[in-house]
């Protein structure tokens, strides 16, 4: 009745997708029946979150294969070459389904680099307003302590050189906007 099966060839890479993909249903499984185990320990399982509980078994599948296909050569890489020190993509995957929000954050971190990379880090244009706010405040700075320098020199009250010099003091120690 098997005997059909035999004389099938199959590669290599059909295994390991196979295994990738038995390890992340077995992560996505695992996630699911320990966050719905405490409402089954209590009989206060609600079947309205069906939903909810199916939607994130099917995330945690493909979470654990993107995990194990996509990043798992990488993450193999970082772990070492020799049989011991790696992991395989059934484990990755496994990983990957259980922990599906990670999967999203590391996607999302890489989508990040990757408009970077495109887009550029933006340290021109915030130099340019950096040097632009600079160049306000000196000019302000000036405009006041010019202001101080004429009033003394035009005898002004005592009082209204010291209210200058406090707008100049006030002037300097604010922070630069930009």
């Amino acid at each position: 009745m098997m005997e059909w099966l035999h004389d099938i060839e199959t590669s290599a890479s059909f295994w390991t997708s196979l295994n990738a993909f038995f390890g992340a249903v077995l992560g996505a499984s695992f996630y699911v029946l320990v966050k719905t185990q405490p409402y089954l320990a209590t009989r206060s399982y609600d079947p309205k979150y069906n939903a909810s509980y199916i939607s994130r078994f099917f995330t945690g599948v493909i979470g654990g294969l993107i995990l194990s296909i996509a990043l798992g050569p990488f993450i193999s890489g970082k772990l070492g070459t020799q049989l011991d020190q790696s992991l395989s993509p059934g484990v990755i995957a496994l990983l990957g389904g259980f922990s599906a929000r990670a999967v999203e954050l590391i996607l999302q971190r890489l989508v990040e680099v990757l408009m970077a990379a495109v887009r550029g880090d933006g340290s021109e244009d915030a130099k340019a307003r950096l040097a632009a706010a600079s160049a306000a405040k000196d000019n302000a700075v000036k405009k006041s302590l010019d202001a101080v320098i004429d009033a003394h020199l035009n005898g002004a009250p005592p009082a209204k050189v010291k209210a200058l010099l406090d707008s100049l003091r006030d002037e300097v120690s604010q922070p630069t906007k930009f």
